[in-house]
């Protein structure tokens, strides 16, 4: 009986320490890109969702208003921002403060000058009603102030 006995070569006996070491560290940088990218997706769908409540604070706004005839430009007072995560707890949501401003339409449809309020106005005048939605924007990432703004057009009820 023979027994048969493999020759290693010295090329293939393994791997060597800065190999696996090259390795880790390969995984590692893989790892904390793919962490980082997950981190900032969420920071984002988190504005995005800052986003839609301003927005959804001027749409009800306007909708509120939509057969009254607008106030002058004037600052409103503070809306709550739900964060939808927590619609319950009121601690996490964000304060806005809601601006409205009125401007004339140009006869070529472009933004005119700001009007005070819509007194000595007639029926053939175009409003542009603007609502501006400002709030800190929060997270690790940033702090600034942000706002979105939805406009209507109106001819004044006289």
């Amino acid at each position: 009986m023979y027994i048969f006995r493999k020759r290693i070569s010295k090329k293939r006996r393994g791997e060597s320490i800065i190999e696996g070491m090259i390795a880790v560290l390969l995984v590692g940088f893989m790892g904390v890109g793919i962490i980082s990218t997950i981190l900032l997706t969420r920071h984002m769908a988190e504005f995005d969702k800052q986003r839609i409540a301003a927005i959804s604070a001027a749409r009800d706004y306007i909708e509120q208003n939509r057969r009254e005839l607008f106030p002058a430009s004037e600052e409103m007072p503070p809306v709550r921002l739900d964060d939808f995560n927590t619609p319950t707890v009121l601690t996490d949501d964000l304060n806005a403060t809601v601006r409205v401003d009125l401007y004339l339409v140009n006869p070529d449809g472009t933004r005119g000058e700001q009007i005070q309020s819509t007194a000595g106005l007639n029926d053939t005048d175009l409003v542009e009603v603007v609502v501006r939605v400002e709030w800190n924007r929060t997270g690790r990432l940033s702090s600034h102030r942000v706002s979105e703004e939805l406009s209507t057009y109106r001819i004044p009820d006289l």
